[in-house]
């Protein structure tokens, strides 16, 4: 069983990251970090409730061969982690349990391969959902691009409980075929040789973020793709119950990059 004291170890002592190829793995190169930015955020987009979001987390052994387990907000660490380099804030701050811009709920859930148990030289990960009110979630994702790009060469943070973590580079990854919109990405760890993946999957206003490491192997640690398909199946199945809002004033496009 993955426990949310093993992913508290992996999220903000071992890089927390998630990450997704073009077939949601992470172990492709530079090319292809976003997808799906055409799209314009103008467009009206549906909104899951708190409780409509309840619905969309996996069952523990829903997908095959993975075991996952209901963790709390907490799961990414306490408190905001900090950074003195302020165009790596999205970067940083998506690392943490308190995202910028604040989703209106989320709910987290922790993966592990069946069987491995509580070994942390293993692959582990998190995967949070969040739905967000007005334009937040594509916002995030925004800001993901902007920080990825402007700290192609590494940044320092602060984990929420002020221990020091240093990435020697961020290098952008192709993004999965799913969602609006989604980006993925490696962070190298300058202390560690586990990397920290991250891609995230916007449907309408919800994000499907996911987070991973390994220990073991490092150079061809991924997120299973069965594992995004799974959830983002399952945010778009709510989602076609959920309804319509029109998006706030002002919400600009995304333009494909």
């Amino acid at each position: 069983m993955v426990t949310v004291s093993a992913v508290v170890a992996l999220g903000l002592t071992a890089g927390c990251g998630g990450g997704g190829g073009a077939d949601g793995t992470g172990r492709s190169g530079r090319a292809g970090g976003v997808r799906g930015e055409g799209k314009d955020a103008r467009d009206a987009v549906r909104v899951l409730s708190p409780a409509q979001l309840k619905h969309v987390e996996l069952g523990a052994r829903e997908v095959p061969g993975f075991q996952i387990e209901k963790a709390g907000e907490s799961a990414a660490g306490g408190g905001r982690p900090g950074t003195d380099r302020a165009p790596c804030r999205p970067l940083v701050d998506v690392l943490g349990s308190q995202p910028r811009p604040r989703p209106a709920a989320s709910v987290v859930n922790t993966f592990a391969k069946a069987g491995e148990g509580l070994d942390f030289e293993g692959l582990m990960g998190m995967i949070r959902v969040s739905t967000y009110a007005r334009d937040g979630a594509a916002a995030t994702l925004r800001g993901l691009r902007s920080a990825a790009e402007a700290c192609a060469d590494g940044f320092g943070m602060r984990t929420g409980e002020g221990e020091p973590q240093e990435f020697a580079s961020v290098r952008s990854l192709p993004a999965p075929e799913l969602g609006d919109e989604a980006v993925a990405y490696r962070l190298e760890n300058a202390a560690e040789r586990a990397p920290s993946l991250i891609t995230v999957v916007r449907s309408g206003s919800t994000l499907a973020m996911f987070f991973a490491t390994s220990l073991s192997d490092p150079e061809d640690v991924e997120i299973p793709p069965e594992l995004v398909r799974a959830q983002v199946a399952k945010v778009e199945g709510a989602e076609r119950k959920a309804p319509t809002v029109a998006p706030p004033p002002g919400s600009g496009g995304r333009g494909r990059g």
